[in-house]
């Protein structure tokens, strides 16, 4: 594990560079966040956000802002409707209607909302830390050649960064260290085996908090935002204030069915928006709802397509 835990410092070293002139982070509880802001030098001059919609995931946050000697930690717990004027911001903005995208990004808008009132400068966030580094729950599974494969495609340099799209539409700079490039050639220098083991994803990530004293944060169970904040259950409690439109009506608009109940108010909302849906696409097209797939997956409607089958999550009240 040795060498695990030399490139665990070395991408502390880039992240801490990267991060220079950034004086908030987010700082959601989870091993990625945790892990910028432990790399940073001067975390006494430091503002980090969490929202805490009912989930796990803030009492992490606290101990590490704690542990970490953050200067300042910001605690967001948003009322129902600010968290319905913040789904209702991601299905226009971002256009989609896929549970579990809206439940997370309604997370991202909250925080880099808060940051952008207090005045950030800039806000470092963990996005990039799953796709380079193993952090997903579905690679345990794969072969080491196929989680090889996974890392050679995210290092691309063309990943889904959502706390940098919804920052740049909300004026916020927003900084993701953890897929600079330099961590990226870190990313694909890394042996498989320090990034998945123990039954862990980002291994060498949780190794470094670890070895600086973090063990009860470096070996929590990984938890998607969406679990870990509380947002989708919290989505599923406030579906019930939209104004539903008649299946029939959504499907002429949108050319397909809602799947479940949250599909169904997304839905109804980005159409009550007047905001046009992404367009069809020409090449390989989603089974659901015939919107572009990207690496097997629809950003639209939130379906995922893998050796010829078909998931959808439909949230916790499908």
């Amino acid at each position: 594990m040795k060498r695990c835990l030399d490139l665990a410092r070395r991408l502390s070293e880039e992240v801490s560079r990267a991060a220079r002139g950034c004086d908030c982070s987010l700082l959601s509880g989870g091993v990625d966040t945790t892990f910028v802001v432990a790399s940073l030098r001067d975390r006494r001059g430091l503002t980090a956000f969490t929202v805490d919609l009912g989930g796990a995931d803030a009492g992490y946050a606290v101990e590490a802002a704690e542990r970490l000697g953050v200067g300042i930690h910001l605690v967001v717990r948003p009322s129902a409707d600010k968290l319905l004027e913040a789904v209702r911001w991601v299905v226009a903005t971002l256009r989609t209607v896929d549970p579990v995208e809206v439940a997370a990004d309604a997370v991202h808008y909250l925080s880099l909302s808060a940051a952008r009132r207090w005045g950030c400068s800039c806000v470092l966030s963990g996005d990039g830390g799953d796709e380079l580094f193993a952090g997903y729950t579905f690679l345990l599974s794969m072969s080491p050649g196929e989680v090889r494969r996974w890392v050679e495609e995210m290092a691309r340099g063309d990943a889904w960064l959502p706390t940098v799209a919804i920052g740049e539409r909300l004026g916020v700079r927003v900084e993701a260290p953890l897929y600079s490039p330099a961590a990226r050639e870190i990313a694909l220098e890394a042996p498989v085996e320090c990034l998945v083991g123990r039954g862990h994803g980002k291994l060498m990530l949780r190794l470094y908090l670890d070895s600086i004293g973090l063990g009860r944060l470096a070996w929590r169970p990984k938890a998607a935002v969406t679990e870990g904040s509380g947002s989708l259950r919290a989505l599923s409690s406030i579906a019930s204030r939209v104004r539903l439109l008649p299946p029939g009506e959504l499907e002429k608009r949108l050319g397909f069915r809602p799947p479940s109940r949250l599909h169904h108010a997304l839905m109804s909302m980005i159409v009550e928006s007047g905001v046009e849906p992404p367009p069809k696409g020409d090449g390989l097209q989603c089974p659901v709802c015939g919107r572009p797939l990207k690496r097997g997956y629809c950003r639209f409607c939130g379906a995922y397509v893998s050796g010829g089958r078909l998931s959808m999550h439909l949230g916790e009240e499908a």
